[in-house]
């Protein structure tokens, strides 16, 4: 039982450093966004790349970028339901949200890709709203809600490593 239970504990502290490491991935990816925003709106900057945009302003980039965001996700999921402890709200949410917004760069990677789509695509939401603030508000979800995930799951670990002991 007891092999068991640490076999539990290790999934979960997986599961947290995951998370950790995703919120830092994320987090420098937001200044990207909240740079594009200053860009654009603030000193009025015809083209908004934010910093490194220039050089990976690419939608392959952005589809690379979120496909690698989502599959890390997917991972910590897996780890933390085999920890067995209660699925925090924030990372079922974080897993589907993700995915959605990959599905937004898998549509312009279509439309750029297959229809010819060369200005701008615009992905699914793009027609709705201005692709800039879709994109800076798609991405602070998704780090508020790493982050929330993250809070849980370090909570849930601190409790199941003091219950094994």
């Amino acid at each position: 039982m007891a092999a068991i239970e640490g076999t539990e504990v290790r999934y979960a502290q997986m599961a947290r450093t995951g998370l950790l490491a995703l919120v830092i991935v994320q987090a420098a990816h937001m200044t990207e966004h909240v740079a594009q925003v200053i860009q654009k709106f603030v000193l009025l900057m015809p083209v908004a790349h934010g910093f490194l945009g220039a050089w990976f302003d690419f939608e392959w980039v952005h589809f690379t970028f979120n496909l690698l965001i989502w599959v890390p996700l997917v991972a910590v999921y897996i780890w933390y339901r085999r920890s067995g402890a209660l699925m925090p709200f924030a990372l079922s949410t974080i897993v589907w949200f993700q995915g959605y917004h990959f599905v937004e760069h898998v549509v312009k990677m279509y439309q750029y890709y297959a229809l010819g789509v060369v200005i701008a695509p615009k992905g699914i939401l793009g027609y709705i709203f201005p692709v800039i603030w879709l994109h800076f508000w798609l991405n602070l979800i998704v780090l508020v809600l790493i982050a929330g995930s993250f809070l849980s799951v370090s909570a849930g670990s601190r409790r199941m490593a003091l219950a094994t002991s």
